[in-house]
């Protein structure tokens, strides 16, 4: 072989090199263009699904019968609030149901041992979040709030609003809460139970005092309510004062896409035991004593 041809073949062997170079080169940036855009389709396509704030926290509620404790429920849950605020969800929010979707993630129920187990009330008074906060629902023309925090519906005064620092987390945030009493401009300050008659329950609703308590930016922290009913099984006489406290406290939030939330409610949930969340204030003393008293049920 001549030096003239083994330097043409060599020649002609880098080329072949170079070219393949070059072809992996495009292979790779094709491959790489093509992840690029599935990557854009997954993102676009979370960015176009509906986004929803996913609360999670610690809620009990419990009911004294003339005073004494006789029922309570504590547990685990998690609300998933729409975040979108257009007119096409206010006009599903207006067909449909206007409290978000709920899950229950675990659960203890406790009764005075000599309790009949009717626990209609506090079944009715489980929290259950609204589509608006309440804080939301007085931003309408119906509604005032004077310079010392005092909320009028009309002529009546009906709440108040007020802040305060709170360590949280061990973090200084400024809580603004709003209390309203949601029985103002209702004859006699009360209303017919009429929906408890199917249980056989005649009872009528004389206090309903409901609050919320936010972080900056309105993020929900803790809901409350109390509501006293006087009540009779039908055929008795006489009613027994029932007061019910129902509470829930925000542990974590994040925020979720319509898909995941899919995926979260096809879930089911296999651990029912939990921990009382450090955000979550003790309860009286006389309460947690008749506690330790109750029975499961």
């Amino acid at each position: 072989m001549t030096n003239a041809t083994y330097e043409y073949e060599e020649v002609e062997y880098c080329v072949h090199i170079l070219t393949l170079i070059e072809r992996i080169k495009e292979m790779f940036k094709r491959s790489c263009l093509l992840s690029l855009i599935l990557i854009l389709a997954v993102v676009n396509t979370q960015a176009q699904e509906r986004q929803y704030t996913r609360l999670k926290g610690y809620y009990r509620v419990y009911q004294t019968t003339n005073s004494m404790l006789s029922y309570f429920i504590d547990g685990m849950m998690e609300f998933y609030i729409p975040l979108s605020d257009t007119a096409t969800e206010a006009s599903e929010g207006k067909k449909g149901s206007p409290f978000v979707e709920r899950k229950f993630l675990g659960e203890r129920r406790r009764k005075a041992p000599k309790a009949n187990g009717d626990d209609t009330f506090v079944q009715i008074s489980l929290p259950n979040l609204e589509r608006q906060t309440l804080l939301k629902s007085i931003d309408s023309e119906e509604y005032s709030t004077r310079n010392n925090g005092d909320v009028y519906r009309w002529a009546d005064k009906c709440g108040k609003i007020s802040k305060e620092k709170r360590k949280i987390n061990g973090k200084t945030e400024v809580v603004t809460t709003l209390e309203m009493d949601e029985l103002v401009g209702q004859p006699k300050h009360e209303i017919d139970m009429s929906q408890l008659r199917m249980y056989g329950i005649v009872a009528r609703m004389t206090q309903y005092d409901e609050s919320e308590s936010y972080l900056s930016n309105n993020l929900l922290l803790v809901s409350q309510k109390h509501q006293t009913f006087f009540a009779h099984y039908r055929g008795e006489d006489d009613d027994e004062r029932i007061d019910v406290w129902s509470e829930f406290y925000v542990s974590d939030r994040m925020t979720i896409t319509e898909s995941e939330l899919k995926r979260i409610k096809k879930e089911k949930n296999s651990i029912w035991t939990f921990s009382i969340p450090a955000v979550v204030p003790p309860l009286d003393k006389e309460v947690a004593e008749a506690w330790t008293k109750m029975v499961e049920y």
